[in-house]
């Protein structure tokens, strides 16, 4: 054995005890993980927190170093908070069967091991997050998809809670992420309205109502008109939280606005496709 060979063993010994060091770490983490559950009484409730999440890698790579490369933090711990978060309590993730690109979308983004439930209709997904068959729901992105899936939401019992994927990357359709649970302000957020109103009303009308009522309107993402009345998914800079009265503000004497949660900025913009998405319709 020359100098280089006993170099190179003394390199995968020292590689091995931090192998070592990583699973004890990890193994401390599932600890701690099992300390929340008991700290809510041992009741599942609500696994999961996009917003901590994306918090969590944020912070991580603001302190990565060196040849470690960005996405392969993003990955790790994603893997390592879903596989945890499943320690709490059941923890499925319910999704359309079409478009097939948004199987990719959760396995990419929760993982292997993550039970996935695939339906047919928007209707009977909403069923089983209601009744917690499911933790999470996926549906396409709205501007990328004529299903007209978010209306649902303005029962106001469910949210968006984040956007899919997490990385900025160019995907069509991306994915929304609906949950029982309220949006989680990550610290870097867009806000999601849906208003209604008894007549279709322009961009333009739209986004004058929103300035008014004291809000950042960035977009209409999706329209839908019924005998009912015609309703928008708007897109506003921020964070909006339940019981804001800039909601009352929009909805004035003739609508009615109501908060359908919102999502956390990808932690890099690829290509400019979050900018492209999130055009300002100026009032005219």
């Amino acid at each position: 054995m020359d100098a280089n060979d006993d170099k190179l063993a003394a390199i995968r010994r020292r590689i091995d005890g931090i192998d070592d060091k990583l699973l004890d770490l990890l193994m401390d983490r599932a600890g701690a993980m099992a300390e929340v559950q008991a700290a809510k009484g041992g009741a599942a409730g609500i696994l999961a927190r996009p917003g901590r999440e994306i918090s969590i890698l944020r912070r991580l790579l603001a302190r990565r170093e060196g040849a470690m490369p960005a996405d392969l933090v993003v990955r790790l711990w994603r893997d390592v908070m879903t596989s945890l978060t499943r320690l709490q309590g059941p923890f499925a993730i319910g999704l359309l069967d079409k478009p097939a690109s948004l199987i990719d979308l959760a396995r990419n983004h929760y993982g292997l091991a993550a039970p996935l439930i695939e339906v047919a209709s928007p209707s009977t997904l909403f069923s089983k997050l209601s009744d917690g068959a499911v933790q999470l729901a996926l549906f396409p992105s709205p501007e990328d998809s004529a299903i007209p899936w978010w209306p649902r939401l303005a029962r106001g019992d469910m949210q968006i809670v984040a956007r899919l994927p997490i990385d900025g990357t160019e995907t069509q359709p991306g994915a929304m992420v609906v949950g029982r649970q309220a949006f989680e302000p990550s610290g870097d957020d867009r806000a999601l309205v849906i208003f209604e109103a008894a007549e279709a009303q322009s961009r333009p009308k739209i986004a004058k109502r929103f300035a008014a009522a004291g809000l950042e309107f960035l977009n209409v993402l999706a329209g839908d008109e019924d005998r009912q009345g015609a309703r928008a998914l708007c897109l506003c800079a921020g964070v909006i939280a339940p019981g804001d009265k800039r909601l009352a503000a929009l909805a004035g004497d003739d609508g009615r606005a109501v908060l359908a949660g919102g999502y956390a900025l990808p932690l890099a913009l690829a290509s400019g496709s979050q900018k492209k998405r999130e055009h300002v319709d100026e009032p005219s």
